[in-house]
Formats: C-alpha cells, sequence, structure tokens
C-alpha cells in the first residue's frame, strides 16, 4: 500500500476532447491528488474543449503559447509530482516531456487510440528528407482552410525553434512509461526498439463503462430513448475526421458513406444511424451528401458513444478504437478497408471488405445472418489481446501506475536528501530545491 501522508499534485496535458474523456475517469482515484488540466489546443476547437472540461467541473487552465518558456513556466508555477499526457500528441506534449526529463519529474503517456501498424523508420534518412520537404509542408499547411492563421504563425514558429531538437516516433515519445490498451501493442512498442520497463498494460479507461451496456435490456429503453422503433435494426457507421487531417479526400468520404447508405435503403427496416467523429466533423457535410436518397438518417456528434454503439444490430467502420468498442459489446463489425485504412481488424473475427466489394451484400449478411459471417471467439481473443481485461477497473490500475511512480520518485530523493544531510554534517546549508533535482546538479555535489 503506497503512502497517502503527502499532498500530491498532476498535471494532465490534454489536446482533445476524447482525452479528457478518457482521463477524467482516471481523476476519480486519485482523490488524494490536486489535478490540474493543461489545455493544449487553443487553435481550433478552444470552445469545445473549455465546454467539456466546465462540463465535468475539471481544473483547467490555457496555455497561451507553444514553447518551452510557456512549458517551463508552467512547471515552476504549479510544481507538479508528474505530468501526464495521452499518446496522441502534439508539439507542446513533446516539450512538457522534454522539461520533465531535464528536471527527472515523471512523466506517463497513456495510450488513447488504437496503435494499428508498425512505425519504426530510419531516422537519419528522414531526417534528411524532412528538409526537403519543408516548402511543401509550408505550403500545405497555409493553403489549410481548418486551421487558423494565428495556428498557422505558432506552428512554424515552433518548427523553426524545435523542430531540428527533438525527435518523437507516433505513440513513443521520450516519457518515463506508457500505460497501454493491451499486449498486442506492447508487442508492438518493444519491436520499434521501446525498453519494455517502460511499458505497463492497463487496459483503456474508456472502456470501463462498457460494463453497464452488456444489460441486454438496455438496448429497447435506449432506443426509445433515441426514437427508435423497437423493430427496426440499426446500421451504425462510426465515422473519422480523415478528410478534416487530410487523409482522405472529400470523394473518399462521399463514396464510403454513399455506398453504406445506397446499401441501408434497399435493405427492410433498417435504420442508419451515423456518429460523427466530435468535434471535428461537420454533420451538414454529410447531410449533403445523402440529400437524394430517400432515407432519413440519425447523425449524432457529441451523445453517448457506448449508448450509441449499445442500440445497433451492425457496426460500420474503417478503423477506429470505437470499432473495438463495439466489438467488446459483441457487435457484428463490418471493416471496410478503403486504401487508407488500417488491416488491423481483418483476422479479428469481424466481416472485413475491401472498398471495391459490394456494401449492399456485406450489410445484408450481417443484418440477417450475422452468426455466419462473424467468429465470435475470434473477436474475443482480439479484443483481449488490443484491450486487456475489460472489467471496470483500468482507471484504477492507471491510477496506481501513478501513485506507483510518484511514491518511487519521492522515495529516491528522500534517500538523496538523506545522503546529502549526511555529506554536509559540519551544517553547513545545502540548496535543496523539493523534490525537483536536475541532474546535472545531482552530479556537482
Amino acid at each position: 500500500m503506497l503512502s497517502t501522508d503527502f499532498n500530491f499534485k498532476a498535471l494532465i496535458i490534454v489536446s482533445s476532447i476524447a482525452q479528457i474523456e478518457m482521463f477524467r475517469f482516471i481523476v476519480d482515484h486519485l482523490k488524494n491528488y490536486s489535478i490540474k488540466f493543461i489545455n493544449t489546443e487553443i487553435f481550433f476547437m478552444l470552445p469545445e474543449m473549455e465546454y467539456c472540461l466546465r462540463r465535468y467541473n475539471l481544473d483547467y487552465m490555457n496555455i497561451d503559447n507553444w514553447s518551452m518558456k510557456s512549458v517551463q513556466q508552467i512547471l515552476n508555477d504549479e510544481n507538479p509530482d508528474i505530468i501526464i499526457t495521452g499518446h496522441d500528441q502534439n508539439p507542446l506534449d513533446i516539450l512538457f516531456i522534454k522539461a520533465c526529463n531535464e528536471l527527472d519529474l515523471p512523466s506517463l503517456t497513456v495510450q488513447d487510440g488504437l496503435l494499428a501498424a508498425s512505425r519504426t523508420v530510419n531516422q537519419s534518412f528522414f531526417n534528411k528528407l524532412s528538409y526537403l520537404l519543408i516548402p511543401f509542408r509550408v505550403f500545405k499547411l497555409f493553403f489549410n482552410p481548418t486551421r487558423s492563421f494565428k495556428y498557422k504563425i505558432n506552428r512554424l514558429r515552433f518548427e523553426y525553434i524545435y523542430g531540428r531538437n527533438y525527435s518523437f516516433i507516433y505513440g513513443h515519445g521520450d516519457s518515463s512509461k506508457i500505460a497501454l490498451f493491451g499486449d498486442n501493442t506492447k508487442n508492438l512498442l518493444i519491436g520499434e526498439g521501446v525498453s519494455q520497463d517502460r511499458l505497463t498494460v492497463t487496459g483503456s479507461s474508456k472502456f470501463d463503462n462498457l460494463i453497464q451496456f452488456k444489460d441486454p435490456f438496455k438496448k429497447d429503453s435506449l432506443k426509445e430513448k433515441f426514437g427508435i422503433s423497437s423493430d427496426k435494426k440499426v446500421v451504425l457507421v462510426l465515422t473519422q475526421w480523415f478528410v478534416e487531417a487530410g487523409v482522405w479526400s472529400k470523394k473518399d468520404r462521399e463514396y464510403f458513406i454513399y455506398e453504406i447508405a445506397k446499401a441501408c435503403v434497399d435493405l427492410k427496416d433498417v435504420q442508419l444511424v451515423i456518429k460523427l467523429h466530435p468535434p471535428y466533423e461537420n454533420e451538414a457535410d454529410y447531410r449533403e451528401i445523402l440529400k437524394d436518397l430517400p432515407l432519413a438518417p440519425l447523425i449524432y456528434n457529441f451523445q453517448s458513444l457506448h449508448e450509441i454503439i449499445c442500440i445497433s444490430d451492425v457496426v460500420v467502420s474503417v478503423s477506429s478504437t470505437a470499432a473495438l468498442e463495439a466489438m467488446a459489446l459483441n457487435k457484428p463489425v463490418l471493416i471496410v478497408n478503403m486504401d487508407h485504412g488500417s488491416k488491423l481488424f481483418k483476422e479479428a473475427g469481424v466481416l472485413f471488405i475491401e472498398k471495391t466489394d459490394s456494401f449492399q451484400s456485406a450489410l445484408e449478411k450481417l443484418v440477417h445472418h450475422p452468426g455466419d459471417f462473424v467468429d465470435e471467439d475470434k473477436m474475443k481473443r482480439f479484443v483481449f489481446n488490443q484491450a486487456y481485461i475489460i472489467d471496470g477497473n483500468a482507471s484504477r490500475r492507471i491510477s496506481d501506475l501513478i501513485r506507483e511512480m510518484v511514491h518511487n520518485h519521492r522515495e529516491v530523493y528522500s534517500i538523496i536528501h538523506s545522503k546529502l544531510k549526511n555529506k554536509h554534517s559540519d551544517g553547513l546549508p545545502i540548496n535543496f530545491p523539493s523534490f525537483k533535482i536536475k541532474k546535472k546538479f545531482i552530479k556537482k555535489i
């Protein structure tokens, strides 16, 4: 049992609503901690982020600009025992971790989405190549309509000052430890050269709430809540912000959603439900695509993902953590490989098709005969390998890891402090700055 004599403080660095939703469950298990959220997404969706933070009554601050000076000022003012980030990181997360490493302060990266494929790269080659691509990247950034002028200036300034001084492979960073969904991700990162000592499988706090939706009576009551007839089959499409991120063209999105909707028109007693990826996507884009089809889709944005998965009979996705959550609730899942998507789900027991295959035929199979085309045993194994045990306790396991890291850190410096006192037995004063001692300072003594 770890000591609770101290008042601890953690800074949680967030840049998306999904991260806030994930971390708020972990906060519930850190009762003896002072928690402050640092919002680094100040350029694109500040109002949505602030609304979400206030909704859950979370203490937070917005960072003014992306710079090491801002990071150092926050660490100096807040004096945390640990910082926590998601793995879906923006440049400022990297600076926080870098600053903590310089202060020998622990940092934890928590996996917040699926890591699908190896991202191992030849660093020297790509570092050289990146210089050749600078003009193209600058051009692409300045003509990106989804980003504000303030963001573009800050991003370019950041790249100019810090771009050559940090290296980062998506999902790694240089944090002290990484909390992972499951063994598959752990093995992936070990294969990419990450030390096993830094990796801990905890499961995902995102999945803790799934337990209550396994109740078979929940589906009917939720269908009534959403105004869907009990005799209608629900085909749920889980979208991604691929267009906004520049991964898909608008034609890719139009093709994907139109083909699914067209198939639903020909199926009897089917209700199409589309769950957008908040807050990036716009409902109007999907209404425009479907305006000429004789159907009335229900399109949701900020509503509960788990409630919407619960009412579904078939779930359609390209590749997403939400599809994994649907599998955990034993829903028949259709994965469409749209070239840009991951083939992570190909051997997962789901129905996997290419974009050139018939959407109509695939949906007919899953709506009318799901048991013939879904392998439940494979799905269960896949979910376990990807997300560990879905028992409602992942948040507690992550919070226990945070406590352990802080406890070990304080214990180490208590020993150092004790040794320093013994060394200066003549009574000369020692400038010992709390628990945050730079490695350079220790070497000088």
